[in-house]
């Protein structure tokens, strides 16, 4: 099942990445060309009706879309939507002008400093606005901002946080603090009472396991798993099923 999020791309050099790519197109919220959020309800051909399932949004990791994510994890997306309503979402960079599915959260600059990350905070707010959530799902920077939503409380019923190959940013922290403080009803306490579920590959070039371990800490309440792989969302069954079991045990159970 494939929706559309309406937005609008902004064609210009809007900052300069600290990579070697080209600059970088930010897609603004102004209403107008859509962006694809892909949608995968269950693979089980005895339930036609996905409506009362959990929901889960799943955000990609760097130089990835919605769809690239999916298709790398389809051997566990298969399994995991057997139970669960996922929701695929664009992020609102561009980073490549040929290259719509080279997307990003938000921007390293040269200095190891990172911006545009209040501005991903506000735009997943206004992508699913017109959704509830029960969990998300992140692989490397989408884990990264899947951990710091759970604490801000933008998506208030998030009850689980799942992630692979996150690494711990200061400032999409930073920003959860500060969303947090501004809603009389939540607390930074209260986000970090929400389990969570790290993945770490032992032999991640990328994202080191020390990194990881500063998402967990400033997450709270997360367990951390090493794997055996590098930098990827794992698919081989043990691991699915340890998420499923996680999932099961916050969603399905409770």
């Amino acid at each position: 099942m494939l929706s559309k999020s309406p937005v609008v791309l902004i064609s210009t050099a809007f900052i300069n990445s600290s990579s070697h790519h080209s600059s970088p197109r930010l897609m603004a919220k102004s209403l107008s060309r859509p962006a694809s959020t892909t949608s995968f309800a269950s693979t089980s051909s005895n339930d036609n009706d996905s409506s009362c399932k959990p929901r889960i949004l799943c955000l990609h990791g760097k130089f990835q879309s919605a769809a690239v994510f999916s298709n790398k994890i389809a051997g566990a997306r298969r399994k995991i939507a057997r139970e669960y309503e996922l929701h695929f979402l664009d992020g609102p960079i561009i980073l490549e002008p040929e290259n719509e599915d080279a997307r990003a959260w938000w921007l390293r600059l040269e200095d190891g400093s990172h911006t545009m990350v209040e501005e991903a905070f506000e735009y997943v707010a206004e992508q699913t606005k017109n959704d509830k959530y029960d969990a998300i799902i992140g692989f490397s920077q989408g884990g990264t901002l899947a951990t710091a939503l759970a604490l801000s409380g933008v998506l208030p019923n998030v009850r689980a946080i799942l992630t692979a190959g996150a690494p711990h940013i200061p400032e999409a922290f930073e920003v959860a603090k500060k969303l947090a403080e501004s809603q009389p009803d939540w607390s930074v306490e209260t986000g970090r009472d929400i389990p969570k579920f790290h993945l770490a590959g032992a032999t991640d070039a990328m994202v080191s396991l020390d990194w990881t371990r500063e998402l967990v800490e400033s997450g709270g309440n997360g367990e951390f798993i090493v794997h055996e792989q590098g930098h990827l969302f794992p698919t081989r069954s043990a691991r699915v099923k340890e998420m499923l079991d996680f999932l099961g045990g916050e969603l399905l159970d409770k």
